[in-house]
């Protein structure tokens, strides 16, 4: 079984200490691993996944293409267009192993999604390469 706490605030403590209590007098074990820092929201995360297509549809227009590796091809490589996932696996993955030293996207912190996306505008720029902006949604009133 799993359960999960946000906490931003000191009140919401003496919740986490009643569960746990009340789990391990019941007999139970708890395991805790904390995320210090704000994770990632679910605006970044819709956000992330624009990005890697737009960066996606970026390559594939401008003809950077990307290569697989198998032992099945003649030359041990073939040419494949570029996907959303493709991008987020195998652009953004390695550069937050990089810099947030973190493996999976979700245990990114929103600061941490910056400096990736920093990093990754600075690493292309310098191959003349300029990378779609952050997409940003715009909430319309009405």
């Amino acid at each position: 079984m799993s359960e999960g706490f946000f906490i931003d605030r000191k009140g919401q403590i003496d919740h986490l200490i009643k569960r746990v209590t009340e789990i391990v007098e019941g007999g139970n074990v708890v395991s805790l691993s904390m995320l210090i820092g704000r994770t990632r929201s679910s605006r970044q995360r819709a956000a992330l996944e624009v990005w890697c297509r737009m960066v996606a549809e970026l390559f594939n227009e401008s003809g950077i293409t990307r290569s697989i590796q198998s032992p099945i091809f003649r030359d041990g490589e073939m040419e494949s267009p570029w996907s959303q996932a493709s991008v987020k696996d195998e652009i953004w993955r390695p550069m937050q192993r990089a810099v947030a030293k973190v493996e999976s996207t979700t245990e990114a912190t929103t600061k941490q999604y910056v400096e990736v996306y920093e990093a990754l505008v600075r690493a292309f720029g310098n191959k003349g390469i300029t990378l779609p902006k952050w997409p940003v949604r715009i909430d319309r009133g009405g």
